[in-house]
């Protein structure tokens, strides 16, 4: 890969956050769509990139982040340049940068987890603004369950994952630059939510972005086959309220509500649960949750 330069004037750029598998890559790639931002795939940057790093780089902490872009984010970069650069805004833009083939001078970033590093983001970039999406929670964890093997995954770690982000989501929703969106009024009132977003956005609106949805095939990662589907996709699907139904038990379903419903209520999701079955659930889910990977995901800070 060539060296490229890192830019420095990027202005009101925007960040993508909020709930895996709550329509985040569907609302990055309509945006795309519009001409105004250039695709890229997630880069997990703060979450897993530089977490836990200074600002100020020493030559150790410029080849730990060169070598978690290369396996965490899947992203090719050139070490030679990761090692002459200073800090961790003057490598994000230099990520940035090398998918910026038309010079454009803001970009939209999509990594669901950066919710968790809103102050940071707006210490870089004082004029970012944010699209917070959010979903029914049993259709969060279920979703998250389809690309992997289910038993290995606790679904208790998933709820209070939600958990985590749905706080993080309520902790700046009242912000002027955080834009909320419903994954259920996205798919049922599109034109409506699109509109929405583009005035927040501050930029033209037409309704030919309502029917212009497949991502660009950027923004898909080597390793991200199940957003091919949204390269395909033409049109806004409707949302499918019990497809968690496909994936979770009874009992599962009966934990993810329990743990997840004094959040999920702040966003209108009204959730029930049997008491019997949530005891069943946890009984059965404990032995996953003590596996050693899910343990530490448990108890990390951000879940990376």
């Amino acid at each position: 890969m060539p060296e490229i330069s890192p830019k420095q004037n990027y202005q009101n750029p925007v960040f993508i956050v909020g709930m895996p598998r709550s329509g985040t890559t569907l609302i990055q790639g309509i945006l795309c769509n519009t001409g105004n931002y250039f695709a890229m795939p997630e880069t997990h940057f703060f979450s897993r990139v530089v977490y836990g790093l200074p600002d100020n780089l020493e030559d150790a902490d410029r080849r730990k982040i060169f070598l978690a872009l290369f396996e965490k984010s899947r992203i090719d970069v050139d070490k030679k340049t990761i090692l002459k650069l200073n800090s961790q805004k003057e490598i994000f833009e230099y990520v940035i940068e090398s998918f910026n083939t038309q010079n454009q001078k803001t970009f939209l970033e999509k990594t669901p987890r950066h919710v968790f590093f809103y102050s940071k983001i707006l210490k870089y970039y004082p004029s970012a603004k944010f699209i917070c999406m959010i979903r029914e929670p049993k259709n969060v964890v279920s979703s998250q369950l389809t690309n992997t093997r289910i038993e290995k995954k606790s679904i208790i770690r998933l709820s209070f994952l939600y958990n985590k982000i749905a706080a993080a989501l309520l902790n700046i929703r009242s912000n002027s630059n955080v834009f909320i969106i419903k994954y259920e009024d996205l798919t049922k009132e599109p034109e409506s939510i699109l509109r929405q977003t583009f005035k927040f956005l501050d930029i033209p609106f037409s309704t030919k972005f309502v029917d212009k949805v497949a991502a660009p095939p950027e923004i898909v990662a080597a390793h991200e086959f199940w957003k091919n589907r949204n390269i395909r996709q033409e049109t806004i699907r409707k949302n499918d309220a019990d497809k968690w139904q496909n994936t979770l038990s009874t009992a599962e379903a009966n934990i993810v509500n329990f743990f997840t419903r004094s959040r999920a209520e702040k966003f209108g999701y009204a959730l029930t649960f049997d008491r019997m079955a949530v005891g069943l659930g946890i009984f059965q889910d404990i032995r996953k949750l003590l596996a050693f990977r899910e343990l530490k995901r448990f108890f990390s800070k951000v879940h990376g």
